[in-house]
């Protein structure tokens, strides 16, 4: 989801792609913030905060340091409207992907505080049309059939936003149905007929569901964090081995809290400052306990996404990371929710083809999905409930530390200039 995509009138490249999580826009952002009321105005309009990772800032950005690769290009697109007109030759922009920042999600036009007060009017040549994300969006061409050995004139559909996708895909279809995708953004969802701001920190984006939103909630880094752990702590590419260790340990890991904020944080709160670490170590602490806390660090983290919802219910799991049993156990004694999962974990493909499917009115209706579902254990929650409040005020009280700790690096750079 979101970043920029260039290309010219036959799909070729304008300038490499700019990724979510990129961040050169960060001083052009500072600036805007500057302007009386702006974030409130834009997060009205739009839905979301202005951060780097929207689609929104980085044409700003192009526009005030690229503006010849802007007039190079003819078409704006998203990561996968691009692949879909490179199999068609049909350009169009999405309806999910769009509202990430680009849209007025209660009309369906595009953002006046955007396009007026950000200036991105003068670009809307570049924006092909908008398409529901179960819409036809053509058919392939002979030349990418005879490449692919697909046969030619197949349907194609627009297709989703990822995390969307991912909702349909897993079942999180109905208000009030919650999801997390643990994926390189751990990413919390929750199903709302209306933008219902209960944590100042969501976003919105529309749903592929008619009439419903998506308040997101997505990390800058999820299982980046058990990257990490792998590589500098474990030293054993073996999850399975991983997965043993950790579950031979106490809820709580000894006392050992991780922050999961490899790469800064976005999401429930923004500082781009942030960084991970453990805190709590004592001459006792184990290699184990330094691995489950980073496991549930990151369970911390939805539990604080979820702050202000109801308690209880059931919590969907995608992606990656929902193929460890372990954790999953974690995440359900650590939310209190049931946590419901499938043995296939590419839910955002199967939402993906159940849009297709719906593009050619071949569905009557979605088909069950096997999954498998964790109970929270009273006694493992009741330990996690006690260990939020500190995982949380960590977290708060080291924001002017983060703060003062990038300014101090910021002085070593000065100094090595000439």
């Amino acid at each position: 989801g979101e970043g920029v995509w260039l290309s010219d009138e036959q799909g070729e490249p304008v300038g490499p792609g700019i990724l979510w999580s990129d961040t050169r826009s960060h001083e052009l952002m500072s600036d805007l913030l500057r302007r009386p009321g702006f974030d409130r105005r834009y997060f009205a309009d739009t839905g979301t905060h202005l951060q780097p990772c929207n689609t929104s800032l980085q044409l700003y950005w192009l526009k005030h340091y690229q503006p010849a690769r802007l007039a190079a290009a003819r078409y704006l697109f998203f990561a996968k409207d691009w692949i879909r007109f490179r199999l068609t030759g049909v350009a169009a922009l999405e309806l999910t992907d769009a509202s990430s920042s680009l849209l007025n999600q209660q009309t369906g036009s595009w953002s006046s505080v955007v396009m007026n007060e950000m200036g991105l009017n003068e670009l809307l040549p570049l924006f092909p049309p908008l398409l529901a994300p179960d819409a036809p969006a053509g058919t392939l061409s002979d030349a990418v059939a005879a490449m692919t050995g697909l046969p030619a004139a197949t349907p194609v559909a627009a297709g989703a936003l990822d995390v969307c996708s991912a909702a349909l895909g897993c079942g999180a279809v109905n208000e009030g149905d919650i999801y997390t995708i643990l994926g390189t953004t751990c990413c919390t969802g929750i199903v709302c007929r209306g933008p219902q701001t209960v944590n100042e920190a969501t976003r919105f984006v529309t749903h592929t569901e008619a009439g419903q939103v998506i308040s997101l909630f997505p990390m800058q880094a999820g299982t980046p964090n058990i990257d990490w752990l792998q590589q500098h702590i474990s030293l054993d590419a073996d999850l399975d081995r991983l997965e043993q260790a950790i579950a031979e340990v106490e809820p709580g890991s000894g006392g050992v809290f991780w922050q999961p904020y490899l790469n800064g944080e976005r999401a429930p709160f923004y500082s781009p400052d942030a960084r991970a670490g453990f805190f709590g170590i004592s001459p006792h602490t184990t290699r184990a306990e330094l691995q489950r806390a980073v496991f549930e660090g990151l369970a911390f983290a939805i539990v604080d996404a979820l702050q202000g919802y109801p308690q209880g219910g059931e919590l969907y799991l995608t992606g990656g990371g929902a193929a460890s049993a372990t954790w999953l156990q974690i995440i359900a004694d650590c939310t209190g929710r049931t946590v419901v999962s499938s043995a296939f974990n590419e839910l955002s493909a199967r939402g993906a083809a159940i849009l297709a499917a719906r593009s050619v009115a071949a569905l009557a209706e979605t088909p069950p999905l096997a999954q498998t579902r964790y109970q929270p254990r009273p006694q493992a929650h009741a330990r996690y409930a006690a260990l939020y409040p500190v995982y949380r005020l960590l977290r708060e009280q080291m924001l002017p530390v983060w703060q003062a700790r990038q300014a101090a690096l910021q002085s070593f750079s000065q100094d090595r200039q000439p």
